[in-house]
């Protein structure tokens, strides 16, 4: 089970999560938003091309995200693994997205990784805690 602390003063829990390299050989941690109520998690895609994997793919599924601006259609990657904490998921949908610089955010954490585990917040200890499924 994995334990990350957050400040529990602000609206939005922040963490960090590590994007696997496309050849496996690295992980970069980036800044991202526990986001319960996004069906899939989002990176942005430059991001992503600097890890190895190619976002602009013609090949690639676009998914229809719904986001505070309105309907958007945004490519579907897989990604080797996403690490947080010390849990893993391995070979994970990725939604290719830009998120306003000013979120100051590098995507956000949604359901298809979250669903992998009992997720328990504490906010009286600033804690929340990834105990696999």
């Amino acid at each position: 089970m994995t334990t990350i602390e957050f400040d529990a003063t602000k609206k939005l829990i922040f963490l960090d999560a590590g994007i696997i390299s496309i050849d496996g050989s690295e992980i970069f941690y980036v800044p991202v938003v526990m986001d319960t109520g996004a069906t899939v998690t989002i990176l942005s895609p430059d991001l992503l091309v600097n890890l190895g994997y190619d976002p602009a793919s013609p090949n690639l599924p676009r998914i229809r995200m719904i986001t505070g601006s309105g309907v958007e259609y945004a490519p579907c990657l897989i990604v080797s693994g996403l690490v947080v904490g010390e849990e893993r998921v391995n070979n994970i949908e990725i939604l290719c997205h830009d998120l306003p610089v000013e979120a100051g955010i590098d995507g956000l954490l949604g359901m298809n990784f979250l669903n992998k585990f009992d997720v328990i917040v504490e906010h009286s200890s600033s804690q929340f805690h990834l105990k696999p499924i």
